[in-house]
């Protein structure tokens, strides 16, 4: 064999295609290059199984790891998706609960409305029982004034009062004034004991004061000094002899107030209501009186 140089210990060296082993057994080149190959393909299949193995092992106790990241986001997506019909209640319960809060708003808004409205109520039940028990209180009056005095006249006792006032533009004198109760069928006030005047100073118009002067604010009524100085006399002809109704310091015999007719004001004193006043000058308010018709 020119083409192999034979060692003495077996070992041999490769020049050419073959090689020797041990003894002299020659194997081929390429046929050991395809064993070795094919041993190291099957080991890097062994170990990629290995690992292939170790990895997937690796991975499924990372996924089940309890405090990894990745566990919580799997646990809640698998939550909320077997949750679904949870989620959906409580969204309905929300959506209940906003109408609920928005009804209970609405429904106080509308009973602020019905306590406003009742309000007004009472209060207009309250002036029209304040009215009927006037009404009550006057009932004889009423009853009794019915056909017994004219229009606008007052039923006191058993006699019928017309206070000007009603129609406060229209003051006259003394003497137009007398005029005025003649043309209605009565005539000017003669207040003939304490009982009628107080019962003048009671229902005798409040509301007279028009003017700074409070004695332009009177009412005429039938008393005159003009027969004889000092002697007042009534115009049914009877001299006045209780003097204990003129205002202090009345009648007044000097300045603009003085007069020789007497005229009535109520101040805050229902016995002291009388005072003197120009007959023809002055203009002030009067009272007339008539007796009433008997009643049916």
């Amino acid at each position: 064999m020119s083409e192999f140089e034979r060692f003495s210990d077996g070992i041999f060296t490769q020049k050419n295609i073959f090689f020797t082993v041990g003894a002299g057994s020659c194997i081929p080149q390429h046929r050991v290059t395809v064993l070795v190959l094919g041993l190291l393909n099957g080991v890097l299949l062994i170990v990629a199984v290995v690992l292939a193995i170790y990895c997937a092992s690796a991975n499924e106790d990372h996924l089940l790891t309890p405090n990894s990241a990745v566990s919580s986001l799997i646990i809640e997506r698998n939550y909320l998706r077997n949750n679904t019909d949870i989620l959906k209640a409580q969204q309905d319960t929300e959506a209940a609960l906003v109408r609920e809060q928005t009804n209970q708003v609405q429904m106080k808004l509308t009973l602020r409305k019905k306590l406003r409205l009742g309000d007004t109520y009472r209060n207009q039940i309250e002036i029209l029982q304040t009215e009927k028990a006037n009404l009550e209180s006057r009932k004889d009056v009423i009853e009794q004034n019915c056909n017994r005095c004219p229009p606008g006249w007052t039923l006191l006792k058993s006699t019928c009062y017309y206070f000007s006032l009603r129609d406060p533009t229209a003051k006259k004198n003394w003497p137009d004034s007398r005029a005025d109760c003649i043309q209605r069928g009565g005539d000017l006030l003669v207040i003939e004991n304490l009982q009628e005047e107080l019962l003048i100073s009671e229902n005798i118009p409040k509301s007279t004061v028009t003017s700074g002067l409070w004695w332009q604010n009177g009412f005429w009524m039938g008393l005159r000094d003009t027969d004889t100085r000092g002697t007042w006399l009534w115009i049914n002809n009877a001299t006045l002899t209780e003097t204990g109704y003129w205002r202090n310091n009345q009648p007044s015999t000097t300045g603009p107030q003085s007069g020789d007719c007497a005229a009535f004001f109520y101040f805050d004193d229902a016995r002291k209501t009388w005072y003197n006043g120009n007959c023809q000058d002055h203009q002030y308010n009067w009272i007339c009186e008539m007796a009433a018709k008997p009643s049916e």
